[in-house]
């Protein structure tokens, strides 16, 4: 079984692109929504790669 899980494993992990402001822990998926939460509040946003499983 751990030898399945093993082969499984890396094609079930992806890497996805999202904005992240860090100062209110907050990640957005989408642009229009970082850039909308950047005018509101003030803070910068910035592009980050995470894992998805």
């Amino acid at each position: 079984m751990q030898y399945l899980y093993k082969q499984f494993m890396p094609i079930v992990c992806m890497s996805e692109m999202v904005w992240k402001c860090f100062r209110c822990n907050l990640s957005f998926k989408d642009d229009q929504i970082a850039e909308m939460h950047k005018e509101i509040s003030a803070h910068s946003v910035t592009k980050v790669k995470t894992i998805v499983a």
